[in-house]
């Protein structure tokens, strides 16, 4: 029988799909509290610029709007970017196994396998979302 990519998620363990979700909540989590701790120093180093300088400072966010735009934005980056780490890692290993001979790899399919491992390895790691804002891979 042979396998196609579009069977790949149809037999994915629960616990498999648990472990992703709880891993990438906590990573959603974090990014929301990092930017909110961003967004925090920030308004703060402003205030402090302003006192110094005796001008009246106003921020130019609620604490509203700081949450809806850069907080929630950054969770759901996070958290979607662990989603994909996850997805990845189990395509990969679907691309593996549907291999006929492990010891003849295709040089596409054995890039294919390369990318999918460091993506998945990026993503679970929490690393993903970095590399993308830099739009490089980390020196």
């Amino acid at each position: 029988m042979e396998k196609n990519l579009t069977m790949a998620f149809m037999d994915v363990p629960y616990l498999f799909v648990i472990t992703g979700l709880v891993v990438s909540a906590y990573h959603g989590y974090r990014g929301y509290v990092l930017q909110r701790w961003t967004a925090q120093s920030q308004k703060h180093a402003e205030e402090q610029k302003a006192a110094k300088d005796g001008v009246t400072f106003k921020w130019f966010m609620s604490p509203g709007e700081t949450i809806a735009v850069r907080c929630v934005y950054d969770a759901l980056f996070y958290f979607f970017c662990s989603i994909v780490g996850f997805a990845a890692i189990w395509l990969a290993r679907f691309v593996f196994n549907a291999l006929p001979n492990i010891y003849d790899i295709p040089g596409g399919t054995g890039a294919l396998l390369a990318f999918l491992i460091v993506l998945g390895v990026l993503g679970v790691g929490g690393i993903l979302q970095y590399v993308i804002h830099l739009g490089k891979l980390p020196s």
